[in-house]
This record gives structure tokens, C-alpha cells and sequence, in this order.
């Protein structure tokens, strides 16, 4: 007697992120040297505008999962224009050790509020999406072949 087994094949998404989470990660560069520059509400805003701009991205190419290496991706990008924007504004010897502390203690705050943002709004796009979409499952008998 032959015991039988089922193999599910399913297609996963091949969207890619790449391109607008680099885009993003300019942006929000862009954001946080001017709030360390000039500090103004509108900085706070465009970085807001553009955290759920590509949390509608991600949810809606279901590419959830993405949110949690944004933040990294984000750094990256800021983390030397950081220091420089603090040198520039606070003086060379306090505005590089005033850049290290936003770059290290206040990377932590602004990358969980960047998950917890951009992946809230990324879980709503893709609730509201709709469930699983061409997902096909394709089942084989024992002894039978794919073609």
C-alpha cells in the first residue's frame, strides 16, 4: 500500500521594493536634516506624507514584511548627512558629538515610530485589498507527474 501525500504550490509575490524604499529613504534623509537645520512642523508633515506613501506601496503589493527593514535602509541614507547637518548647525566638536547621539540613541525612537507607522498603514492598504488573490493550489496524485 502506497501512502499518499499532498504538495501545495503557491505563487509568491515578486513585487519589487526596492526602487521606493530607496526613493523613501532619500526622502526621509532629506526630512531629518532639515528638522535638525531648521526645525518646523512642515518637516514633520512631509515625513509623515512620505512614511504612508510607502506604507500604501508595501501593503498594496503585500510586501508587509519590508516595513521592518526600512528603518535600516532609512539610516543608511541619513546617518552621515546627520552628523554633517548637526556640525554645520551646533559647531564642529559639539555638532559631530550631538550628530553621533541623534544617529545612535535617536535612531531607536525614530525607527520604531517608522515600523510602527509604515507598517500600520501597509497592514490597512492590505486589509483592505482583499484576501489572497491568484493563489492557485495545485494538488498531485501519488505516481502523477508535473507537466
Amino acid at each position: 500500500m502506497v501512502a499518499g501525500f499532498v504538495v501545495t504550490v503557491s505563487q509568491r509575490t515578486r513585487a519589487g521594493v526596492s526602487g521606493p524604499l530607496v526613493l523613501w529613504a532619500i526622502a526621509m534623509a532629506v526630512v531629518l536634516v532639515v528638522g535638525v537645520v531648521a526645525p518646523s512642523g512642515g518637516d514633520v508633515l512631509s515625513g509623515f506624507a512620505a512614511s504612508a506613501l510607502l506604507g500604501a506601496y508595501l501593503g498594496a503589493k503585500r510586501r508587509v514584511g519590508t516595513v521592518l527593514i526600512a528603518p535600516v535602509v532609512s539610516w543608511l541614507f541619513a546617518a552621515f548627512p546627520l552628523v554633517v547637518a548637526s556640525m554645520v548647525h551646533s559647531g564642529v566638536v559639539k555638532g559631530f558629538f550631538l550628530g553621533v547621539l541623534y544617529v545612535t540613541v535617536g535612531w531607536v525612537g525614530v525607527a520604531l515610530g517608522e515600523v510602527l507607522f509604515v507598517g500600520f498603514v501597509a497592514l490597512v492598504v492590505r486589509a483592505l485589498s482583499g484576501g489572497r488573490r491568484d493563489r492557485p493550489e495545485v494538488y498531485f496524485r501519488p505516481g502523477e507527474r508535473p507537466r
